[in-house]
């Protein structure tokens, strides 16, 4: 009872200090990746779409991303229903997960102190603290999508304290959970070899048997993946070189670069100088020669010790540490497997508790070797012999504590983010191509435009920057400019969905609907989605092909489609077609207030040739 009673005080403690950490983040917008996946995901919108997660990409109908994370997505649609879409109720669910996950890093820590004769073990409840504080997690706390990343290890720390308990069964769930939730739940496997042979020093044969509790689930879930992804992505992803310039390297430059970023991460880990939501191509500095970027010779440093540590302590928590930071970031490493990215820190989630685990246990060990000192040289007051450690862990708690609330701030809107990253990393093509977005959003154009050209000099193939250069053409009035920046943009990148749309209303607004129809049908190869089906159907209205529009939306979204769009552009083709009752159906619910009569609402309909449309 009185553990239980501790245990009580130490969560609530934890949900506290992190709404103080955390809390002004909660009136933040959907920004950044939270567009494409919640706010531009149809699935969200109804409640099946919670079941329909787990037959569907990450990304909505793009097995391109090579992303499979059903659970974390239908966590998406729970809350746009509780939170009737309101960002607000996304980002406490964010934080109380962060709250479990930290409180979870306690227990097991506590747990594995049961291990070990040694006094040696670091305190949990200051490992906890210090891996709720860390700066770097900001990202996967305060950014929406990030719950990817805490899912994943919340599940992974309940497998491995299901573990410690001996609770096979039970840990085999959570790990089903925590592949659910994010790719990187795999790491569990080389965790649970670790903590098998070497801790409970199980024979092989035994270990041999109790993985095999783990294969129904990853059966299951690579079968669920291949369903969702297909066999092209059932591995691999479209990463782009002006992502990820980690792609178009050959082996070596890549590792080398590899292990600069590797540097970069445990720096910004333990020194929170500054972050940036992007760090995309010519940010990070290519490393042509390993002598020549001592950042790069310190990853090999790191690597190579992380690497020792995991063999020569791998009898004690330091091994277990090593060996958590290795094998995640390893599936983030762009080693053997090339993700979308070259660096994010949301990605250092599950590696910075490996990382926890490294120093809490450093620190223990030396506050040992102190105290031994100490009675033997009698110069230290037991009373006070760690008083100067606990107070140093304060104002670090407190330093942690100011970065996180700082940089929740760059969190709040999109302008936010952009120009901190901007400000932070103004080389990146990414952070130049989204100032020139804030700017056009502004209405800036040619200081706009001047970003975009600076951008293009840098990487004249990359597509955001090229749509965005149309955008800017066309609301200037030039239109044949806009055309060829968007041609540019799909040439770049054939799976750029924004260019397709962009291109499909320019020819719908002309007249022509041909090439509209034309573009827009290649798109249709990429994205089945209702913002591509729509430009399609209203393209294909244009050129009298009324059957095959009805064709079209009815075996995609149904007789009665609940977007908009599709329901108007139906009802316009039943009404063309000469169906009026079925346009009836359709489209009276959607008449104009300001037409008194029906019969003039549906005259405008029928003489109307180009109707005002948006994407």
């Amino acid at each position: 009872m009185r553990v239980l009673k501790n245990n009580i005080f130490i969560f609530c403690g934890l949900i506290i200090l992190a709404f103080l950490l955390f809390g002004n983040g909660i009136k933040g917008e959907f920004v950044f990746d939270d567009r494409s996946v919640i706010v531009g995901n149809p699935l969200v919108e109804e409640f099946s779409g919670v079941f329909k997660a787990f037959l569907n990409p990450y990304h909505y109908a793009r097995p391109q991303s090579g992303l499979y994370r059903p659970l974390t997505f239908a966590s998406y649609v729970f809350d746009w229903h509780l939170f009737s879409g309101n960002p607000a109720g996304f980002h406490i669910v964010n934080i109380m997960l962060h709250v479990i996950a930290s409180f979870l890093v306690y227990l097991v820590l506590k747990g594995s102190g049961t291990f070990f004769v040694t006094k040696k073990v670091p305190d949990p409840l200051l490992s906890s603290l210090l891996f709720l504080f860390l700066p770097i997690h900001v990202e996967a706390v305060t950014s929406i999508v990030g719950r990817g990343e805490i899912l994943a290890l919340l599940f992974f720390l309940s497998a491995f304290y299901s573990l410690q308990n001996r609770s096979y069964k039970i840990a085999t769930i959570f790990f089903f959970l925590s592949l659910l939730s994010k790719e990187t739940g795999i790491v569990f496997i080389p965790v649970f070899i670790f903590f098998e042979f070497f801790w409970r020093k199980t024979e092989w044969k035994q270990l041999i048997k109790k993985t095999a509790y783990f294969l129904p689930p990853l059966i299951v879930y690579a079968g669920l993946r291949y369903y969702a992804l297909g066999s092209d992505y059932f591995i691999s992803t479209n990463a782009y070189s002006f992502f990820n310039p980690i792609k178009e390297m050959d082996f070596f430059p890549g590792l080398r670069m590899a292990f600069k970023v590797l540097y970069l991460y445990v720096q910004k880990m333990i020194y929170p100088d500054y972050f940036s939501s992007d760090y995309s191509y010519n940010q990070i500095s290519e490393v042509n020669n390993l002598f020549s970027s001592w950042q790069a010779m310190a990853g090999v440093v790191i690597f190579v010790a992380l690497i020792c540590l995991a063999i020569l302590r791998r009898n004690n928590l330091v091994g277990l540490g090593a060996v958590i930071f290795l094998f995640s970031y390893l599936i983030v490493s762009n080693l053997f497997v090339k993700i979308g990215t070259i660096m994010a820190e949301r990605l250092m989630y599950m590696p910075s508790l490996g990382l926890v685990i490294l120093i809490a246990t450093t620190v223990e060990s030396l506050k040992f070797k102190v105290a031994n000192y100490g009675l033997k040289s009698k110069i230290l007051n037991p009373t006070h012999k760690f008083f100067i450690f606990y107070f140093s862990f304060l104002i670090l708690l407190v330093w942690y504590g100011y970065a996180v609330i700082d940089r929740n701030r760059d969190w709040l809107n999109e302008k936010n983010l952009f120009e901190s990253a901007y400000a932070v990393a103004p080389n990146s093509v990414v952070n130049i191509t989204n100032m020139a977005s804030i700017l056009f959003r502004e209405g800036k154009n040619q200081e706009a435009l001047e970003k975009i050209q600076i951008a293009l000099e840098v990487e004249p193939k990359n597509s955001p920057t090229l749509h965005l250069a149309g955008q800017i053409y066309r609301k200037n009035g030039e239109d044949k400019k806009a055309e060829e920046s968007w041609l540019k943009a799909i040439q770049a990148q054939a799976d750029y969905l924004y260019p397709y749309l962009s291109l499909g209303v320019s020819y719908y607004q002309k007249g022509d609907f041909k090439s509209g129809a034309e573009i827009l049908l290649k798109a249709q190869e990429i994205y089945n989605t209702p913002n591509v089906i729509s430009l399609l159907a209203f393209n294909k209205v244009g050129l009298e092909q009324y059957s095959e529009v009805i064709s079209l939306v009815e075996k995609r979204f149904g007789k009665i489609p609940k977007e908009f769009e599709l329901r108007f552009i139906l009802g316009v083709a039943y009404l063309k077609s000469g169906n009026d009752s079925k346009a009836n159906e359709l489209l009276l619910e959607l008449k104009d207030p300001t037409l008194s009569e029906e019969v003039d609402f549906f005259k405008n309909l029928r003489e109307t040739r180009i109707f005002s449309i948006e994407i």
